[in-house]
């Protein structure tokens, strides 16, 4: 009888120590597939974050411009003529800006030249 109980709960520390594995095997799979599904739902989430980003941004563009032209179609001819005349200056003085970068890139292109002419004699 000793024998029999001895037996019986060798058995069940057997099948305890086997539930543990088990559950050890079981809960290794479930915490890869739970980052794998993690893993995946931040990739979609990065995917659509990238998507409403873009698409906002298009939305306000679009915006913005049919602002604007609601504002220029509401312009009277004087503030037209205005417009256009501070256009022009601003065109102006662009072009005189980049007139004169050119002028200063020339100067150190030609002090750069001189440079070097000047250490080759030497």
């Amino acid at each position: 009888m000793l024998d029999n109980l001895s037996k019986g709960l060798f058995n069940a520390a057997m099948a305890g120590v086997g539930a543990v594995a088990i559950l050890a095997e079981k809960t290794a799979k479930v915490g890869k597939i739970c980052m794998e599904k993690g893993a995946e739902t931040l990739e979609r989430g990065r995917v659509l974050n990238d998507e409403l980003r873009r698409k906002g941004e298009q939305v306000t563009q679009e915006r913005r411009e049919r602002l604007a032209n609601e504002a220029l179609e509401r312009l009277t001819a004087q503030e037209r003529e205005a417009l256009r005349q501070k256009l022009a200056d601003l065109d102006a003085r662009e072009a005189a800006a980049q007139a004169e970068a050119q002028e200063v890139a020339d100067e150190m292109d030609a002090a750069a030249a001189e440079d070097e002419s000047t250490d080759t004699a030497q």
